[in-house]
């Protein structure tokens, strides 16, 4: 395998990503576990602590990789190469028992409750943990060994100078390994997933003709189900794929690499899994969030001038307060548990955590990147992206606000002013992004389909004019969000004021639903239907252009598809609530989780940045070498002792115009 520039940085981007978001998650799950085990210890528990700690070790291993794509070889020693490429594999196929193991024990819990209740023991899930370990262990003994096969080839070079890790096999050492992959493609793949097809499919079937299960635990288990055959089949498929095509062909395929990354994704992926199968792991998740919002409740306090304002009363002035409350804000706390749309806190919290976690430190990247390309050269897409980015910052700044609303149980503590100012910029910024992705897929078609025309034509005065209405023309319309909550006309009586944008009256319901109507069509069907048809005949003639190169043509295609989806699936949902209010009167009561979706628009912009300009994937690229260059300097430092080191152990960030170079 060779290795290129967009391919290290995308593995250092899947690697990257993978280990923020999956150590946090499996200390979590492993501290819960263990501590539940430590109590009461179940089959389920003891075989989620296992997959636990199998990712785990699998992220502890995981920034050999990172460093091997750093640097697009391998330069650490030697025995660090077979070593993590063996615990990197056993983990990966360890995983997969695990899975399948939990989704028997599932099975069996519902298709044969009394005799499996009375049969199961702590004992048989340590000893089938054991198993798998040893299975997963002894199998993959093959990765370890292969790296020191020594044959009779005159031309083999020693292990110890090789500069690569697993890769540029020679033909005798295929004729052993492509088979073994064979069998482990058979063995720790195809079993275990068809047992964990046929359980679930069971356990599916069986648990939707069960009446006396609650509605929402049944969706609940019916989706870790699917969600189990999902990671299956997204993470462990492809790589194992691989190996049948390997073995056919009788060579490794090239695109073996970027199979392996799904397989990474696995990582990050069953903390999911254990939030829904175990109701321990998500009380701790909730003690944390509540507790991380908490703190960042006083840390706000600290630096505002008027600290009752926001909801920083301590406990005796609480108390206080809610043996003081009215009838009539006892009267909408009840309605707010009952008829507030049934908003979940941990759904809604989770969400608004994750994307801001998220989406915060992508969007900063992007942003510094497309300032510094802007400010060289500007070029009408950076102009649009930037503008962009600079929408999803607003988004992201306002959010907090919505998430300290969902932590006082959907009531309104802070000032009142924030509330429609917060609510108009969270509104305005949603749809500000359905305009400029639509902006970015116009210019994607005119540059293809009159790339000579929109070549002499194109100024970025134009692409300024454009994000200038943009801005007003989503302004103008979303002022009804600010406007709505101060307009209570006389006689017809008024909404609740420590609640945020819900609970409207008759009259004001009358003015908001027509609005809503307009909203959809005017600021979402029009622009889905322009994307559409700009990416649709960008796919179209993109694929007849035969001096383009395969690998450019599919990440342009998958960009017009990923943009499509973005639009489709965190747009449509939301939009479709407003015709449905429309028709029905009111509105309906599954518009917050709708709402939801659309939120996550502001952490896949990102994604959307990085296919879109090299600039943005030459930046993360050049940052994460930066900060594991800065990390390795002290060791550099520290060998050398009186030796200065040399100019290129000095490796920084980028400067912005070597950023534009690039």
């Amino acid at each position: 395998m060779a290795w290129t520039t967009s391919l290290s940085n995308l593995v250092l981007g899947v690697y990257g990503f993978t280990l923020i978001t999956g150590v946090p998650a499996n200390i979590l799950a492993f501290y819960t576990f263990f501590q539940k085990i430590r109590k009461r210890s179940t089959p389920i528990d003891i075989l989620l602590l296992s997959l636990t700690i199998s990712d785990l070790i699998f992220l502890f291993f995981l920034p050999f990789r990172m460093v091997e794509a750093a640097n697009m070889k391998w330069t650490l020693p030697y025995f660090l190469c077979p070593l993590s490429g063996f615990v990197f594999y056993s983990t990966i196929y360890n995983s997969a028992f695990h899975l399948t193991a939990i989704s028997v024990e599932r099975y069996l819990g519902v298709a044969f409750p009394i005799k499996y209740k009375l049969k199961r023991n702590p004992r048989n899930a340590v000893i089938a943990v054991v198993f798998f370990w040893i299975i997963s262990l002894a199998h993959c003994s093959i990765v370890y060994i292969m790296q020191y096969h020594d044959h009779s080839n005159p031309n083999f070079t020693d292990p110890s100078k090789r500069n690569t890790c697993y890769e540029d096999f020679s033909a005798e050492q295929l004729k052993i390994l492509l088979p073994v992959r064979l069998e482990l493609f058979a063995v720790l793949f195809c079993a275990p997933f068809l047992i964990c097809c046929f359980c679930y499919i069971r356990f599916i079937h069986i648990l939707s003709n069960l009446p006396n299960i609650n509605a929402k635990k049944r969706m609940r288990a019916i989706g870790m189900a699917l969600g189990t055959l999902l990671v299956f089949i997204i993470c462990f498929t492809p790589y194992n794929i691989s190996h049948v095509v390997g073995y056919v062909g009788g060579y490794s395929p090239k695109w073996r690499v970027h199979a392996l990354l799904t397989s990474t994704f696995n990582a990050c992926l069953d903390p999911f899994i254990f939030y829904f199968s175990s109701s321990a792991l998500r009380g701790t998740f909730n003690n944390v969030l509540k507790e991380v919002v908490r703190r960042l409740s006083l840390l706000c306090c600290r630096s505002t001038l008027y600290c009752p304002l926001l909801n920083c009363l301590n406990s005796d002035e609480r108390t206080q307060s809610s043996t003081d409350s009215s009838p009539s804000i006892r009267s909408f706390t009840t309605w707010n548990r009952t008829s507030m749309q049934e908003c979940e806190f941990n759904l809604c919290l989770s969400v608004y955590i994750i994307t801001f976690i998220t989406g915060f430190p992508a969007n900063v990247l992007a942003f510094y990147t497309f300032c510094c390309k802007v400010w060289k050269k500007p070029a009408p897409i950076d102009i649009l992206l930037l503008n962009l980015t600079i929408s999803d910052l607003l988004f992201l700044l306002v959010l907090p606000f919505k998430m300290q609303e969902v932590a006082d149980d959907m009531i309104w503590n802070m000032p009142y002013f924030l509330c429609p100012l917060s609510g108009f910029v969270f509104y305005m910024t949603i749809y500000n992004s359905t305009f400029f992705l639509t902006a970015v897929s116009v210019e994607r078609y005119l540059g293809v389909a009159f790339p000579i025309q929109h070549s002499l034509r194109r100024r970025p005065i134009y692409a300024v004019f454009a994000s200038i209405f943009i801005w007003l023309f989503s302004v103008l319309h979303l002022s009804i969000v600010y406007i709505m909550p101060y307009y209570n006309p006389p006689g017809k009586g008024s909404a609740p004021r420590n609640i945020c944008y819900e609970g409207f009256t008759d009259a004001q319901l009358q003015i908001l639903l027509p609005i809503r109507l307009e909203l959809c069509i005017v600021l979402f069907c029009i622009p889905f239907l322009i994307c559409s048809f700009c990416y649709i005949n960008f796919i179209r003639i993109l694929s007849r252009l035969p001096n383009i190169g395969r690998r450019r043509k599919l990440r342009a295609i998958g960009l017009a598809l990923g943009t499509l989806l973005v639009f489709a699936l965190c747009f449509g949902p939301y939009n479709v609530s407003h015709v449905v209010g429309f028709v029905m009167k009111k509105s309906p009561e599954w518009r917050d989780k709708a709402l939801l979706l659309s939120t996550f628009n502001a952490c896949l912009d990102p994604l959307i940045f990085y296919f879109t300009s090299a600039a943005v994937r030459n930046a993360l690229g050049a940052m994460v070498r930066g900060v594991w260059n800065k990390c390795r300097r002290p060791q550099v430092l520290w060998s050398s002792k009186k030796k200065k080191p040399s100019e290129t152990e000095k490796t920084v960030l980028p400067k912005p115009q070597e950023v534009n170079a690039v």
